[in-house]
C-alpha cells in the first residue's frame, strides 16, 4: 500500500465525515497559488481537464463551424470537449516513433475553418512543439497545449504548458499527480483571461452524488477488488464489472456518443483540490522514479519482438512498448501478477467510442490505428519495488509469441 494511496484514501474519509468540505473554495485557491508558482503563468484549477479545455475553447469564441486539430491516437477527453463547444475535431495523424502528432499531416489538414490546435504531449513525451508553434503563428490559430500526461516535464529548459496559448492540466486517475478528478486552466495569451474569469465565475460545484461513484470506485478498488484481482474469481469479476461500466467513471455513457455530462464544466470541489495539493508537494519525486523505471527498460530490455521508443527527455506517465499480438502477452502478464495498461488500445480511447458521434473516420489515420493496435503499458508507477521492475523485464525478454 504507498503512502499516496494511504494519504488520498484518509482525506477522502475525512472529507465524507465533513461534507462541508466539499465545498470549500479555500484549497482550491491554495492549488492556485502552487501552480502559479510552479508555471509563472496565470492558472485556473477546475473540476476536470474536459472542464479545463472546454472553458479555453469558449474563451476563444470558438465554436459553430469551426474545426480544432486534434492528434489520434488519443482519449475522448479531448475531441469531446471540442464538440460540446459546438466545433468540430479534426484527427491527424502521429509520429509512429514518438505517439505524438505528425505535424506534416498536422498542416495539410488546416482550413479556412480551422480555429485553434491542440499539441498532445503523449505519456509525457514533448510534442513537436517549435514545427507546431510555427505553423500556429503562421496560420494565425489558438495553440493549447495539452499536458494531461506531462506535469513537471520540460523542453529546452522550459516546463511544457508555457509554450502555447493556453494548456490543460489535469489531475484524474492514474495521471501524473492524481486527485481522483480535477483539473486546471494555464493562461499565456492575456486576451483569454477576461472571457475566462467570466466563464469561471459563473460556474459552481458539482452535486456530491455525481462523484460518489467515482469515490465508491476508488474505496472499493482498494479494499477489496485489488486483493483478488488476479484469481480466476477476480479475472470474472474484473470482466463482468468491465460490462457494467464499473472502472470507466471517468467517461460517462454520453461521453461515448459525444454528449455532455451535467457536471462538466464546474468548479474544483475542496475534498478533491486537498489531494490534489498533497500529491503536488511529491511531483518531481514521483516523476524522478518513473524516470529511473523507465531508464532501466530501455536500457535492459532486448526481446526484438517488442519495440521501443526512442528515449525522451520529459516524464514518463507510461512505458509503451509495441508489439503486434498483445492479447496473449496481456493473459500471460496477468498470470504473473504484472499490472499492465493499454493506454491507448484505439484511435480514440476507450475503444466503445462512437467513431461517427466523434467525428473519426476510421482508416484516415493509419499509424495512429496501427499504434494503438499494438501498444502495451508497462507498468512504471512510483511505489514500484527494482525487484518488480527485474521481473517484468525478464518476462518481456523471454517472452515468445
Amino acid at each position: 500500500m504507498s503512502t499516496d494511496k494511504t494519504q488520498r484514501a484518509k482525506l477522502l474519509l475525512r472529507t465524507l465525515l465533513t461534507p462541508s468540505n466539499w465545498s470549500d473554495p479555500a484549497p482550491a485557491s491554495k492549488l492556485r497559488v502552487e501552480l502559479e508558482k510552479y508555471f509563472s503563468l496565470p492558472t485556473y484549477p477546475v473540476n476536470s481537464g474536459r472542464s479545463a479545455l472546454y472553458l479555453l475553447l469558449k474563451s476563444a469564441n470558438i465554436g459553430d463551424g469551426d474545426e480544432v486539430l486534434i492528434q489520434a491516437y488519443t482519449c475522448n477527453a479531448v475531441p469531446n470537449p471540442v464538440i460540446w463547444a459546438g466545433a468540430k475535431p479534426v484527427y491527424t495523424d502521429i509520429d509512429p516513433d514518438t505517439l505524438n502528432v505528425d505535424h506534416r499531416d498536422l498542416e495539410r489538414k488546416i482550413t479556412a475553418r480551422t480555429k485553434a490546435i491542440i499539441l498532445q504531449h503523449t505519456f509525457g513525451r514533448p510534442g513537436p512543439i517549435d514545427q507546431v508553434l510555427e505553423i500556429a503563428k503562421k496560420k494565425n490559430l489558438l495553440m493549447i497545449e495539452d499536458c494531461a500526461h506531462s506535469l513537471g516535464a520540460e523542453y529546452k529548459r522550459k516546463r511544457l504548458g508555457t509554450f502555447g496559448d493556453a494548456a490543460i492540466l489535469s489531475f484524474g486517475r492514474e495521471k501524473v499527480i492524481s486527485s481522483l478528478a480535477g483539473g486546471a486552466i494555464l493562461v499565456r495569451n492575456e486576451k483569454l483571461i477576461k472571457p475566462l474569469e467570466k466563464l469561471i465565475d459563473s460556474l459552481g460545484y458539482a452535486s456530491f452524488s455525481s462523484y460518489f461513484r467515482e469515490i465508491n470506485n476508488f474505496f472499493a478498488w482498494r479494499l477489496f477488488i485489488r486483493k483478488v484481482f488476479f484469481s480466476s474469481f477476480g479475472e470474472i469479476l474484473i470482466n463482468y464489472l468491465n460490462r457494467k461500466d464499473f472502472f470507466n467513471v471517468v467517461t460517462s455513457n454520453k461521453e461515448l456518443v459525444g454528449e455532455k455530462p451535467d457536471w462538466y464544466p464546474k468548479l474544483f470541489p475542496g475534498t478533491f483540490a486537498k489531494i490534489a495539493l498533497n500529491e503536488f508537494k511529491n511531483v518531481e519525486q514521483a516523476n524522478k522514479q518513473r524516470n529511473k523505471i523507465a531508464r532501466y527498460y530501455e536500457k535492459n530490455l532486448k526481446n526484438r519482438q517488442f519495440k521501443l521508443l526512442n528515449p525522451h527527455v520529459g516524464v514518463y506517465l507510461r512505458f509503451v512498448v509495441l508489439h503486434e499480438n498483445p492479447g496473449p502477452l496481456y493473459s500471460q502478464a496477468r498470470k504473473r501478477h504484472f499490472w499492465f495498461g493499454n493506454w491507448y488500445n484505439s484511435p480514440v480511447y476507450p475503444s466503445r467510442v462512437n467513431y461517427e458521434k466523434l467525428y473519426y473516420t476510421a482508416g484516415s489515420c493509419p499509424s495512429a490505428e496501427k499504434a494503438a493496435a499494438q501498444t502495451i503499458n508497462l507498468p512504471n508507477y512510483p511505489s514500484m519495488s527494482e525487484n518488480e521492475v527485474r521481473r517484468v523485464v525478464g518476462f518481456i525478454n523471454s517472452y515468445q509469441a
